[in-house]
């Protein structure tokens, strides 16, 4: 029989449910830390269960225990109120049937102030490091909040399509697109991005040396809508823990359902000045993304190295002992 699998949803009314992919008889623990000990919550026998959220302040991880075996679920969307596509990368089945867990890794749009609510809540996520793929522009004209305990890193992930030294401001180069003044067209700027991202970055090599690091803590990468450098980002993550291409696309491609309605209200906003059709049907464009795109990264990796894990070893000298450890660690 298939190890037991499930998805856990949270309501808007701090409500949990739990749906398994077959039904079972079991109990349900949960814990507050990643390596907290577990509390018992309650007892089910179906493939569907709700229960309220026992902590609703705290971030916490749910173990489904049956006779036979055990799985640990916990949200993917992290519920902060200003945030739309605030994800853990946990959960995720590897090529070799193990998972990855959950509170190790986390990606979003850029960290804007939060609330008293929220920031006790940010806190409770073990959050180490934040790496900020931002250009210098960027982050001056939106700044990252600054917390307590947590090391901000600004390296920016992509460089300009002009291929200067200067690196991509997004919103600047739609505006130069729009006044007729860029070369290509955005799309074409971010398939030639996307293509040499992952080579020589400087910003994925001090994401890839915190995740090498010892000691259990979290962290959290972004840029500013959380889609095309974190996306990147993301996928290496999973690449490197050994989950399979269709799945690091699934996730990449989440991104769309994930800030579709923030996505609406900035089109919204910005059809009132963009009266060029053609203009506004590419601004639609980018504002989401695409298969070609990451595909233009993971196709070029294979180009270059054959497989993932070559990649890994030339790119970031991690050997195959090193791989098996981080493997270790990061999987259940």
């Amino acid at each position: 029989m298939e190890k037991l699998k499930g998805i856990l949803k949270r309501n808007n009314d701090g409500f949990i449910n739990i749906k398994l992919d077959r039904e079972v008889e079991g109990k349900i623990f949960y814990k507050k830390t990643v390596n907290d000990e577990e509390k018992f919550l309650i007892d089910f026998k179906s493939n569907e269960v709700g229960f309220k959220d026992p902590d609703i302040e705290n971030r916490n991880f749910y173990i489904v225990k049956t006779e036979e075996e055990e799985i640990e679920l916990a949200e993917r969307l992290i519920p902060l109120s200003d945030f739309c596509n605030f994800r853990d990368l946990g959960g995720y089945y590897t090529q070799d049937g193990r998972m990855v867990k959950w509170g190790y890794f986390y990606r979003s749009e850029y960290l804007k102030e939060l609330d008293s609510k929220d920031l006790r809540y940010f806190k409770t996520l073990n959050i180490k490091y934040v790496f900020d793929y931002r250009s210098k522009s960027e982050v001056n004209d939106a700044p990252d909040m600054q917390i307590e305990g947590v090391k901000n890193i600004n390296i920016p992930a992509m460089e300009s399509a002009d291929g200067n030294n200067e690196n991509l401001d997004m919103e600047a180069y739609m505006k130069k697109f729009m006044s007729g003044s860029a070369t290509i067209s955005p799309k074409e700027m971010l398939r030639n991005s996307y293509k040499v991202m992952p080579f020589g970055n400087e910003a994925y090599k001090k994401l890839i040396e915190a995740v090498r690091e010892d000691g259990e803590f979290a962290i959290l990468q972004h840029c500013t809508a959380g889609k095309d450098r974190t996306g990147l980002g993301s996928a290496l993550i999973l690449l490197l823990l050994g989950v399979d291409e269709k799945t690091v696309i699934f996730d990449y491609l989440e991104s769309n359902k994930y800030r579709k309605n923030d996505n609406a209200k900035i089109i919204n906003t910005y059809s009132k000045y963009i009266q060029n059709e053609e203009m506004l049907k590419v601004f639609k464009e980018v504002l989401g993304v695409e298969e070609s795109f990451i595909l233009e990264s993971l196709n070029e990796i294979k180009s270059r190295y054959n497989t993932y894990e070559n990649y890994f070893l030339q790119e970031y000298g991690i050997d195959s002992e090193e791989l098996f450890k981080l493997r270790k660690k990061y999987l259940y």
